[in-house]
């Protein structure tokens, strides 16, 4: 399931949201969810919930970069 969530998180490179001041925020949660069907993602709970925390952590070397 990790190498999974991997190709999900890489598939969604170019989904984040980015504020104004050129910061990213999150990742588009409708880009999510179409990735997810694409790729045949059985358990999106299960993924969401991986998603969201690689998305956290990239967050938080993003901020301090």
């Amino acid at each position: 399931m990790n190498q999974e969530a991997l190709e999900v998180f890489c598939a969604l490179g170019d989904d984040w949201k980015v504020t104004p001041k050129g910061q990213y925020k999150s990742i588009d949660k409708l880009a999510l969810g179409a990735v997810m069907e694409m790729m045949g993602v059985a358990n999106r709970k299960e993924m969401l919930t991986n998603i969201i925390i690689m998305q956290n952590a990239a967050l938080e070397i993003l901020s301090n970069g």
